[in-house]
């Protein structure tokens, strides 16, 4: 059976309020990825450096001191800088991530009330096949009866198991579509 592409929404695509949560993580993400980068090439530039052997003013007392960012004082201050603002990335992805969880809820909500006619209509396609087969099973039935009934041995003809349905009159399909039924999509 051919059906109609449907395409269940994301749940930022409902909800605008979602959708931001989302958009910052995902500039946070980048931040914190670049921010990983940056702290990875200061850190290599000060592990080709000689340590200093005496603090940044007694350098400049000396007229030894290295000019901006790239003396070692300079590196260690960016390096000690870039972990702070990791730390606060850290602390912002959580909060994030804590408020994306708690709109979950919400925006959950606008998507299940979207596919509900969808959901049910599907449901109701179900209910609708199976009642075909527990036609077509009790017709089957009246048949391997009738053998029965007359002591026909027509095992020849390759006897079906139809145990997986459950009960003829209260099983599977009975189970399925009263189920159905009682959430209201048949």
């Amino acid at each position: 059976m051919k059906t109609e592409n449907f395409r269940v929404p994301p749940l930022s695509e409902l909800d605008p309020v979602y959708k931001d949560l989302e958009n910052r993580r995902s500039l946070l993400i980048d931040k914190q990825t670049a921010n990983t980068r940056e702290q990875r090439g200061v850190e290599e530039r000060l592990a080709t450096r000689p340590p200093a052997q005496y603090s940044q003013n007694v350098a400049e007392l000396l007229g030894e001191a290295g000019t901006g960012e790239e003396s070692e004082h300079g590196l260690l201050d960016k390096l000690k800088t870039l972990r702070a603002e990791a730390a606060d990335i850290d602390k912002a992805l959580s909060v994030i991530n804590q408020r994306l969880e708690e709109q979950r809820i919400q925006a959950n909500k606008l998507v299940v009330e979207a596919s509900r006619k969808e959901y049910g209509r599907r449901v109701a396609a179900i209910v609708h096949a199976l009642e075909g087969v527990a036609a077509a099973r009790a017709g089957y039935d009246e048949l391997r009866f009738q053998f029965e009934d007359l002591d026909i041995r027509w095992s020849t003809l390759g006897p079906m198991s139809l145990g997986f349905l459950g009960e003829a009159n209260d099983g599977q399909i009975q189970r399925v579509i009263r189920e159905a039924k009682d959430l209201g999509y048949v």
